[in-house]
């Protein structure tokens, strides 16, 4: 990859949303106006059903360093996902910025927004986790929860289940944690329903959960 230096790079992506927007995990994330690693222009919807895109924002006018940039995206591109930043050359975004948080934020390949970090723009090894736990979780549901659960989390069609889209914006992940009724085996693993995780694997699910 090569090395990147082009200009005020990278007021990462809260993205050209309406003024006054507050993302949360579920919401269907608009059309962003953003740019890549390359600072070439380009739209969210060009990775619809392709890639996991995190996007990071914070005022214009903090870019990072080439090193800083180049260490993100090549750390991203080996989960398979794409960081993407604002675009911020236009009135529309500016205007937003002025009142915009800075944030963090992960969006799937469907559009929705997965996980929402305000008050820091993460890069590197920090980025790389915040991506990394969210695909953990997404495995362990996958592979354990999805039976009865489906994968968007909206069917209840086992016994004492109930559906779980929405439920981050209902409870919290302290609460979602305490509805699991977890058992304590040893140090380092769990029992739910009758299956072992790790503690890690139990963390990551949670989180995701919370983002349906």
């Amino acid at each position: 990859m090569k090395s990147r230096s082009w200009p005020a790079v990278f007021a990462v992506v809260s993205c050209a949303l309406p003024l006054g927007w507050a993302a949360e995990p579920g919401d269907v994330a608009p059309d962003l106006a953003l740019r890549d690693c390359s600072g070439a222009e380009v739209r969210l919807s060009a990775f619809r059903q392709k890639k996991l895109v995190a996007v990071l924002a914070q005022t214009p006018g903090t870019p990072l360093s080439a090193s800083v940039l180049n260490d993100t995206c090549l750390r991203l591109d080996s989960l398979g996902s794409v960081v993407l930043f604002l675009a911020s050359d236009t009135d529309a975004n500016r205007k937003f910025l002025e009142n915009a948080p800075v944030a963090t934020l992960l969006i799937d390949p469907g559009g929705v927004v997965r996980r929402v970090l305000v008050g820091r723009v993460l890069t590197g090894p920090d980025l790389f986790e915040f991506v990394k736990f969210w695909q953990l979780g997404r495995t362990v549901f996958n592979a354990s929860c999805v039976r009865c659960h489906g994968e968007e989390g909206d069917l209840h069609i086992c016994e004492d289940v109930k559906p779980l889209a929405g439920i981050g914006k209902r409870l919290t992940e302290s609460q979602i944690r305490e509805r699991l009724k977890i058992g304590e085996v040893n140090d380092q693993d769990l029992l739910i329903r009758g299956q072992f995780f790790t503690r890690p694997q139990v963390d990551a699910v949670i989180a995701y959960v919370a983002s349906l």
